[in-house]
């Protein structure tokens, strides 16, 4: 098993980028996503040497109705898109899009949602979050159509409470999370 490193991959314009919030050094942009794809392995033998196994977890980003989805490109993928299919619903209502986007202020400069199951890790989504005074929001599924909003992070900005993550050990279950 390899070293496990977390991308972030989002299209900025005309070009696509892709980021390491673990490796703040590791950062690449190209003018395809088939170009990003076809470099990221020379790109991470460059960063970590040629005798490291690497594997990426790739999450990908995208603005909607001015909050940021992010989306892990795993087995899962199906399941992830369904939940942001229910964020977009309920960024379509005004109420709900008012609330939804007075949320904790990621590093990233705008509210991120995380489309998360109950059976992801802290440590997963701590691997996505820059540094300690990083925030993102966590949506599970807890019904056929509801979903529930776990805020992740630095709690000292004046706004809801947020969850240390630091308080969890790193493989618990964001399940857990939510029935303590």
């Amino acid at each position: 098993m390899g070293r496990s490193v977390t991308l972030i991959v989002r299209q900025d314009g005309p070009a696509w980028s892709a980021w390491s919030p673990q490796y703040p050094g590791l950062a690449m942009v190209q003018p395809a996503p088939a170009d990003l794809r076809a470099v990221l392995p020379e790109v991470l033998s460059w960063y970590f040497g040629e005798d490291v196994a690497i594997e990426p977890q790739v999450h990908c980003e995208r603005e909607l109705h001015g909050v940021i989805v992010r989306l892990a490109q795993d087995a899962q993928l199906y399941e992830r898109e369904r939940i942001a299919e229910r964020l977009g619903a309920a960024l379509g209502v005004a109420s709900q899009r008012a609330q939804l986007r007075s949320g904790p202020v990621s590093g990233a400069g705008a509210v991120t949602f995380v489309c998360a199951l109950q059976s992801d890790r802290i440590g997963w989504l701590t691997s996505q979050m820059e540094d300690d005074n990083d925030t993102v929001v966590a949506l599970l599924p807890v019904a056929e159509t509801m979903l529930w909003a776990i805020r992740f992070g630095a709690a000292g900005d004046g706004s809801a409470a947020a969850v240390d993550p630091s308080a969890y050990p790193p493989d618990t279950a964001l399940g857990e999370v939510i029935r303590t």
